[in-house]
């Protein structure tokens, strides 16, 4: 038999790993590609969409919003930030049963400023996260944009709220309608009547 051949110091190389290698298999990657695997939620969000109601200044506020998807048509339901595995996500909550909703269906339902008396809360801005309630409107620019005027308010259960006097004006984008429980609609019936009063008698 023939000695092999073989150059000294040199040694076979190890093959080279295919090009189409993906971290949704590699086992040696940090990143793991959930489009390439099996069973992944159809509706993964779109990295590049930000939900105006996702906001840490939100969490566990019982918030109206419109749905449109999942079997639903515009329907108007009560949805609640959480905070889930560090990420935040929106809740529905039916007879003690929570059921995370797509956040893409969901848009939030802002207030009519001519006859929605509800408690609202601002989404956005400087002020994200205050409860606040109308005291009067105006509409103001070229396309006659309504310009909500509002008291923020503390809220404290089982009570009537506490106007803190500060006041803001605001566009009907940056707030949302809360729900609000008879009961707390009842106690706070009469909380705005002064403040509306004398913003009309102006």
């Amino acid at each position: 038999m023939e000695p092999c051949n073989s150059t000294p110091g040199f040694t076979t190389p190890f093959p080279e790993p295919p090009l189409s290698s993906s971290p949704a298999w590699n086992p040696d990657s940090d990143i793991l590609d959930t489009n390439h695997l099996a069973g992944s939620p159809s509706h993964l969000p779109d990295p590049s969409f930000h939900h105006p109601l996702l906001d840490e200044r939100l969490l566990n506020v019982h918030l109206r919003v419109i749905v449109t998807g999942g079997g639903f048509d515009t329907k108007e339901l009560t949805a609640c930030v959480q905070s889930i595995d560090r990420r935040l996500r929106l809740h529905q909550t039916v007879y003690k049963t929570s059921t995370e909703l797509n956040e893409e269906w969901v848009t939030p339902k802002h207030p009519n400023p001519t006859r929605d008396n509800s408690l609202l809360i601002v989404i956005k801005g400087d002020h994200c996260g205050k409860h606040v309630r109308q005291i009067h409107h105006r509409y103001e620019g070229q396309d006659a944009s309504a310009i909500v005027i509002l008291a923020v308010v503390d809220r404290v259960a089982g009570h009537m709220d506490k106007l803190t006097g500060e006041r803001l004006e605001l566009e009907i984008s940056y707030l949302c309608v809360c729900k609000e429980s008879k009961a707390d609609k009842a106690q706070n019936s009469s909380l705005m009547f002064a403040l509306q009063e004398e913003a009309r008698a102006k």
